[in-house]
């Protein structure tokens, strides 16, 4: 079979696109091996990724009495090294040929993974993204999976999702998971938009960069004011969202209205010096499964309130069934 062929059928590549392929297939090369050959041995980094072109390939570990065990057998088709490729460990079982075979190795022998990662920054977030994707079905079907590689899942949640200017989650966070919160969700769920009424005198009194300097501080002051059960995103420009799970609809206000205190009280002198300029804020609120149970719609719906709430004058948090008086 040909490179692209057996890549498309890994199931961490199986959502790329031809040209993501094609790049992938640059990297990857065909070793032939002979009956008994080492694929490779136990204690040499796991940063690589095999596809069976013939043949088959036996995983086999020693015992403490030196006996050799095999775990697993793949044949023609089938890949093996997905689950540890992106890790940075040491392998804790060998493979070894079983008659001769031919299999293709991503990335190719002598050629870093790290290197290229650097090279294709924007291919590897997709293939991050996949990775997530699948680790999610397994932790949904493994509890013990969470509580054993939460660190690097959230790790890997944070290369995908974050915003690069401030380091919250970004808005491709909430397209990809709020669904699954809500449908997850086993009680009231609250979604806060939060906007800076007036950041429009920062950015033409001092400029957009001290703009985004800003944005930083007011990210820093909602992440430092949000519970820890809540997940605080970064929606687009200077609009912020906040997610409440499992939050009853008169404590999701109470929350809004916390977090727009809060953040209206936040410390803009690091940036702004001795400017008496002050941030007030608004706030769009909306509750699933109250005002709707459709993600898409719990976002728009507190979208359409922030800014019902601008309009009202700004200072004051909003929702479909609450009054329009400043709070």
């Amino acid at each position: 079979m040909e490179k692209l062929e057996l890549l498309s059928a890994v199931d961490l590549f199986a959502q790329l696109g031809p040209s993501d392929l094609a790049l992938l297939a640059e990297h990857a090369e065909f070793y032939d091996f002979a009956d008994g050959e080492s694929v490779y041995a136990a204690g040499t980094p796991d940063r690589e990724l095999f596809v069976i072109d013939s043949g088959s390939v036996r995983i086999v570990r020693r015992d403490s009495e030196g006996r050799q065990i095999d775990l697993a057998r793949f044949v023609t088709g089938e890949s093996f090294g997905e689950q540890d490729f992106l890790s940075d460990t040491e392998r804790t079982a060998g493979a070894i040929s079983e008659g001769s075979s031919r299999v293709l190795v991503f990335p190719r022998r002598g050629e870093s993974l790290d290197d290229v990662m650097m090279e294709h920054p924007a291919l590897f977030a997709r293939v991050l993204h996949q990775f997530m994707v699948i680790v999610a079905g397994r932790i949904r079907s493994t509890n013990a999976l969470v509580s054993q590689n939460s660190s690097w899942i959230q790790d890997l949640r944070r290369q995908v999702y974050g915003d690069k200017l401030t380091g919250l989650l970004s808005r491709s966070y909430l397209d990809d998971e709020l669904p699954g919160i809500l449908s997850r969700s086993r009680g009231q769920t609250g979604f806060l938009m939060i906007k800076p009424d007036n950041f429009k005198d920062i950015n033409d009194g001092f400029g957009h960069e001290t703009g985004d300097q800003v944005l930083r501080v007011l990210a820093d002051r909602l992440k430092s004011l949000v519970r820890e059960s809540d997940i605080a995103v970064r929606y687009r420009g200077n609009e912020y969202a906040v997610i409440l799970p499992l939050t009853a609809h008169d404590d999701v206000i109470a929350e809004a209205e916390r977090l727009q205190h809060g953040m209206e009280t936040s410390d803009l002198s690091p940036v702004l010096g001795d400017s008496t300029l002050r941030l007030t804020f608004s706030v769009g609120v909306s509750v699933y499964p109250d005002h709707s149970t459709d993600a898409q719609q719990i976002v728009a719906s507190a979208h359409e309130a922030v800014f019902a709430a601008r309009d009202a004058g700004g200072h004051r948090v909003v929702c479909p069934d609450c009054s329009m008086e400043a709070r």
